[in-house]
């Protein structure tokens, strides 16, 4: 697919749900039942929106969302909870993606 292609997916449907998928099963900041924050983890999920187009797996959007928390937002590790949403992160893009 062509970059405009990608980015006029991404700034239409993907980073949207991929915002809602977040905020449901990843959270860290708890902003589920802040409306007004729901956009808290948009930077963060741009990079991984650029990291799933250039074919990045579940173990390398885990360790960056790892360094989200606990560098970026001083939060306690939660391995789990990051490898969790790696993985369905890269299921849901692999459906989800214009080019499928």
């Amino acid at each position: 697919m062509r970059p405009f292609g990608w980015r006029r997916w991404w700034g239409a449907s993907g980073l949207p749900m991929l915002r809602v998928l977040a905020i449901e099963h990843w959270d860290p900041e708890n902003v589920y039942d802040d409306a007004s924050r729901a956009d808290a983890y948009d930077a963060y999920l741009n990079r991984v929106g650029r990291m799933l187009r250039r074919g990045a797996g579940p173990a390398e959007i885990a360790r960056y969302l790892g360094q989200v928390r606990t560098k970026a937002m001083r939060l306690d590790e939660n391995e789990a909870a990051d490898e969790a949403f790696a993985d369905r992160v890269t299921a849901w893009y692999a459906l989800e993606r214009p080019d499928a």
